[in-house]
This record gives structure tokens, sequence and C-alpha cells, in this order.
């Protein structure tokens, strides 16, 4: 999805030169704040997070920006298993259906944070 174009001045806080500084501040720690970010290299927080999602297709996860697509190793691994799955449910049809056990990566542990400092970490 994208915009319509309309009128008015054009958005420069997300050109090349910004993007790189943004790049280059993240380079040296993926775990900075978009509030890091911007303190450093002298830009809006709502920029420096325009950058990070929109640009460079990045999302914070478990306190550090990482790629938000996946990588080409990733993809054929998902295929394959997938294609693994489709084989063993034509040959096994519902048996095959009740032994799967699904989940996602995430781990959950009890603990309540004092602080927004604290539980950003």
């Amino acid at each position: 999805m994208e915009d319509e174009p309309r009128p008015g001045r054009p958005v420069t806080a997300c050109g090349d030169v910004n993007i790189f500084k943004v790049l280059v501040s993240l380079s040296n720690d993926r775990r900075k704040t978009c509030e890091e970010i911007c303190t450093e290299i002298s830009m809006s927080r709502t920029s420096v997070f325009r950058v990070l999602t929109n640009k460079l297709n990045k999302k914070k996860k478990f306190s550090k920006w990482v790629p938000h697509l996946l990588t080409d190793e990733q993809k054929e691994s998902r295929v394959s298993f997938s294609r693994n799955f489709l084989r063993r449910f034509q040959t096994e049809q519902n048996d095959f259906l009740g032994r799967i056990i699904i989940g996602d990566e995430t781990w959950v542990y009890s603990w309540d944070p004092e602080t927004k400092r604290q539980s950003a970490k």
C-alpha cells in the first residue's frame, strides 16, 4: 500500500543521508531506542522511527532493532517444512494432524517490571 501523491513540501527527513545516519548509529548498538538515535544524529523521533520501520524494514523485538524480512535460508526452510507436512498429511491424514504441536518463538517470563525502562529490557 502506498500513499497517493499530494501537494506540499516533500518529506526530506527520510532521504538517503538521514537513512545512512540512522543505519550507522544502529550498527554501533542495535539496542538503541529511537530517542537515543534522534539525540545522536539530530533528527526528530518520528523521522527516526519512520526511517527504521519504513525505509530499513526494522522492527523492535526484545529491545533490539532487527530486520523484519526473512532471509532466503529462512524462507527455504519454511517451504521445506511445509512440503514435508503436506506429504505426511497426504499419507497419514487426520492421524498426522492430531500429533502437531504448534507454538511461536516467544519466551514468556513471570516478571513484573517496576518502571518503563525496566519493561523495555
